[in-house]
This record gives C-alpha cells, structure tokens and sequence, in this order.
C-alpha cells in the first residue's frame, strides 16, 4: 500500500482523527467543528495529516498552530497520532519534524501525553515545565447530583449580558496573551453554552464554556473560577443551562495537579468520591519560555490541543 502526506486535508480526514482521540484510552474531548475553529482563530494552521494514497483514509498526523502577538509568535503541537495499525512503521516522526521545522527558534508548546512526555523534553528540546502535570477527573452523568445550597455570594450571567471588555481582561488574568478572537469563537459554537460568574459587587470572578462533545459527553473546557464557592455556583447554573444534560454519558475537568478543588467540586457535585475517576492526563512543555498561569483559578483548560491553559 502507498501513502502521502497532506497538509490541512478534506474535513472527512480530520473527522477521522477527531473519532479515533475521541474513542478510549485517549479520550480527548473534540467535535468536527473544531477543524473550522483553528483555521478561523489562529493566525496559520498545518494540519500534516498521513493517507493511504488516492483516499482519504487516515494513516497519521500532526497539527500546528502560529498563534502571534506582541511578544512574538507562540507555536502549538497538537493532535499527534496516529492509527493503530500502523504504529511502529515510521509514520510520526518525519510529520513531527516537519512542523517542528517550521518552528525554527521560536517559542513553542504542546501537551505532552504521560508516555511522550520525556521524548519531547529530551529529543525535540521541550523542557520549560511546571513542576506538576494536569490530570483529568470525570464523572458519569447518571451519578451527578446538583446541590441543593451552595454560596449566596455568587451569581451568574450567560456571557452577552456582561461587559464584554470586562470579560476579556478578566481572561488576561488567566493568560497573559490575549484571547478576545479564540473567546469570541469559542462562545459562539454550535451548543455551547458560556456563563459568567460575579461576586455580589458585580466583579467577574470565573467563566466556563459548556458544549457537547464525541462519544455523547459534554466538556467544561474552558472553566475557571477564582475560588471553589464561585466554581460551585457556575457549575450549577451551567448544568441548568442544559435541558437534558443527564442523557450525556459523562463529563471531566482537565487541571493542574496542584489544584484540588476541582476534584472538590466534583465530589460536592455527585455520590462521592468512588464516582469519580481520575487519571494523570499530559504535562505543559515549551521550547523557550514557560508562560505561567494562576493554576488555582483552573478548574479545566480550554482545549487538549492547542491552548495552555
């Protein structure tokens, strides 16, 4: 059998690939839109996809995304790997080395999974990293429960009733890039729903994206809150914001290992703490520069592929 490489191939390859990390153990949590999401938002996506020749048969693939800014562009790996029945044959490597090519000496990231993560530090130079690795906590939906009290303190607004800009520099005190256009896009996906939560001042002190997901999950991914009360009240007020969220399967946080609340939150949330199931999920690597983030603010980040935090 022939193969060819090719770059930001038909939406039928990248459906493949969003089923195949989809389907366990990867678990990652992605849609079909997604493909359109990163051409829209970043400034240049490589989607390096492996085929069987004369169809769009996935083999492989590698994406990469030019994210720029003021203090330069910052490079992000995501979306490595490749089909079962051909591992072992040589096909991720040389796709690896191509992106990390167009990369050349600037500051690059990636989500390092548990067992890849010592090779990007090692061979492809990846070695600016917190001292924790993220983990990801999920719970079935059949075993969820939402409170009946939890702070008074705290109230939520879906995000077009508040002040947009407020909203915006609140999430510069979550990633010191701006993210305006990737916040717009996300907020804007089919079934989404954003909510924001404020204390009783009316200061912004967390927001979560909820949406639907393969494999019939939903992801909270974005969510962030200053503190476990605030994450309480958003989490309640996103889940009511979904009519028949209980016909989903399950739904996890993705989080700093040193934060526990969102295993807290978790935990307030269903029948304990043998209802939840945690493995370590992947690890922040740069090239250059680790950018730091307020991990006890991240209850899930955005997005397994091609944002930090």
């Amino acid at each position: 059998m022939e193969f060819e490489t090719i770059i930001n191939p038909p939406q039928e390859v990248f459906d493949q690939l969003a089923q195949l990390t989809s389907d366990p153990p990867e678990n990652w949590c992605f849609k079909s839109e997604d493909y359109d999401l990163w051409k829209a938002t970043y400034d240049q996506l490589w989607l390096v996809t492996v085929v069987e020749k004369g169809t769009t048969n996935f083999v492989a693939s590698v994406s990469l995304t030019r994210w720029d800014g003021p203090d330069g562009s910052l490079y992000s790996i995501g979306m490595f790997y490749c089909k079962e029945k051909y591992r072992g044959q040589g096909f991720g490597k040389p796709i690896f080395q191509k992106v990390f090519d167009i990369i050349g000496d600037n500051n690059a990231t990636l989500t390092g999974a548990v067992k890849m993560s010592a090779k990007y530090d090692k061979v492809f130079g990846f070695n600016k990293c917190p001292e924790h690795w993220h983990w990801f906590s999920s719970v079935k939906c059949a075993d969820v429960k939402i409170p009946d009290i939890v702070s008074e303190e705290y109230s939520t607004k879906d995000w077009t009733e508040v002040d947009y800009e407020a909203l915006t520099a609140y999430d510069r005190t979550i990633c010191t890039r701006d993210r305006k256009k990737y916040m717009t896009a996300w907020f804007k996906l089919p079934e989404s729903v954003t909510r924001v939560v404020l204390n009783n001042a009316g200061q912004i002190v967390g927001y979560a994206t909820i949406r639907p997901v393969l494999n019939n999950r939903f992801s909270p991914a974005p969510f962030y809150a200053d503190n476990l009360e605030a994450a309480e009240v958003l989490l309640r007020d996103l889940l009511n914001s979904i009519p028949n969220w209980k016909t989903y399967e399950t739904f996890g946080f993705t989080y700093p290992g040193c934060n526990k609340d969102p295993v807290k939150l978790l935990e307030k949330f269903s029948e304990g703490k043998e209802s939840i199931s945690t493995v370590k999920f992947f690890r922040s690597q740069f090239t250059k520069k680790l950018i730091a983030t307020p991990d006890h603010k991240v209850y899930s980040v955005s997005d397994n592929a091609h944002q930090f935090v």
